[in-house]
């Protein structure tokens, strides 16, 4: 069974993980100065002209350093959380997929909520407080009074590493539970409460005012996850490890490969060289490969398994080999994604990626001295298509649905068995 979380990364495994979740807690000092924030700001951007292999690639330099020298005469007027707000918009406006800011991990206290956005008029609650289940897959109206509309075009201006509708979304997602940021929008009244109003399943209405929590309590505040029956669970794979992992159905002469993170070259070699035996051995026709919930890596380690994979001669490599994707299929997943597609010949089944083909990658990081922001950079530019595109396009798209999602119907899984055995029959 899977674990149905909308999206589990950003770009490079999105390193904004790493600085919310495995960092040492370091607060932003409390008392940074005019003269600080002014040299912070300096620094950042002359860093990211240097350092960036294309920093102006969509904003022109002069539309940006508008912005800066705005936000510099301002200053004296703002809190150092509404300056890091100023900050991730002007980073946002350079329509970058892999240069972002972000605060230390203390800044995002959280609402113990986990939305999915089904469309820009549907968001809903995939996982609800476990004081209020009944909020589990209701629709999102207001936040203190602030209509859905509002909240979407304000979070939008915020978000950090989007490419495209898909990937935007997934970070919509994402940005709506952190507090701090609702009320520097404007959206919520205070810093640390609001009040969020719901359409429930039931067609009622219902208005909770939640307490944020420190990103640490959050995913315990939590009730239970939506499931998606699945023949293929992690416990009964034979080779792998949690976000890399393999396992057959016989019956149906197919194999699942789970590939959501990336291990070494060596030990993607070792993996590779071992479920290619394994799929010889036990006389396999079909592959299907999950990157749902790849947010990144390295994708040169992902061609090895494309190389081993392409020797196994009795693969059906005309119409049996799969690649599922969706939103949070980014930077080397969707590289990888690309390269099963054209050296494996697969069919992509899901939503498009949340990267696009044809974009600015290869992530590094600096810090700010003063405030020790977290700054993301692009270093190189990859084509992966002949054209442009949002997203590696799937052959078939499949969209999410909330009433098959909540019944635990793996659509896009549902959709591959079944070709799977029409292909049998014929």
């Amino acid at each position: 069974m899977k674990i149905f979380n909308g999206i589990k990364a950003l770009s490079s495994i999105l390193i904004l993980f790493a600085f919310l979740g495995c960092q040492e807690k370091k607060e932003l000092p409390p008392k940074m100065t005019i003269a600080n924030w002014e040299d912070d700001i300096e620094y950042l951007f002359n860093t990211l002209e240097t350092k960036h292999i294309n920093l102006y690639h969509s904003t022109p330099k002069n539309i940006v350093r508008q912005k800066v020298n705005s936000l510099i005469k301002e200053l004296p007027n703002l809190s150092d959380d509404e300056i890091f707000i100023r900050l991730s918009k002007i980073i946002r406006s350079l329509d970058d997929s892999h240069t972002g800011i972000w605060a230390q991990s203390e800044f995002y206290d959280s609402y113990p909520l986990d939305f999915f956005v089904f469309s820009d008029n549907e968001i809903r609650v995939l996982k609800a407080p476990k004081q209020h289940p009944e909020l589990l897959g209701a629709k999102l109206i207001s936040i203190d009074n602030t209509p859905l509309y509002e909240i979407t075009s304000e979070v939008l201006l915020v978000i950090q590493c989007a490419d495209n509708w898909h990937s935007e979304r997934e970070r919509l997602a994402r940005y709506l539970k952190y507090s701090r940021i609702l009320k520097c929008l404007g959206i919520a009244k205070l810093k640390y409460k609001a009040s969020f109003e719901f359409l429930l399943e039931d067609g009622t209405q219902k208005i909770v005012e939640l307490d944020a929590l420190p990103n640490t309590e959050y995913l315990s505040s939590l009730g239970k996850s939506i499931v998606l029956e699945s023949p293929f669970q992690f416990e009964n794979s034979l080779i792998g490890t949690s976000y890399l992992w393999y396992q057959p159905k016989e019956e149906l002469k197919t194999a699942y490969i789970y590939f959501a993170g990336y291990p070494n070259s060596l030990k993607m070699k070792r993996f590779a060289v071992a479920i290619s035996r394994d799929i010889i051995q036990r006389d396999i026709k079909n592959i299907i490969i999950d990157v749902r919930d790849n947010g990144g890596g390295d994708f040169y380690v992902g061609l090895e398994l494309v190389k081993i994979l392409s020797f196994i001669d009795q693969i059906d490599w005309q119409k049996g080999v799969y690649v599922i994707t969706g939103r949070t299929t980014y930077s080397a997943g969707m590289s990888n994604t690309a390269h099963f597609k054209e050296l494996l010949n697969a069919k992509i089944i899901g939503e498009p990626t949340g990267a696009n083909p044809n974009d600015y990658q290869d992530a590094e990081t600096f810090q700010l001295p003063n405030s020790k922001l977290q700054i993301q950079f692009s270093k190189r530019y990859y084509r992966f298509q002949d054209t442009v595109s949002n997203g590696i396009h799937p052959d078939v798209h499949i969209k999410p649905n909330w009433e098959k999602l909540k019944k635990g119907i793996d659509q896009n899984l549902q959709w591959i068995l079944e070709d799977i055995k029409l292909n049998k029959e014929k």
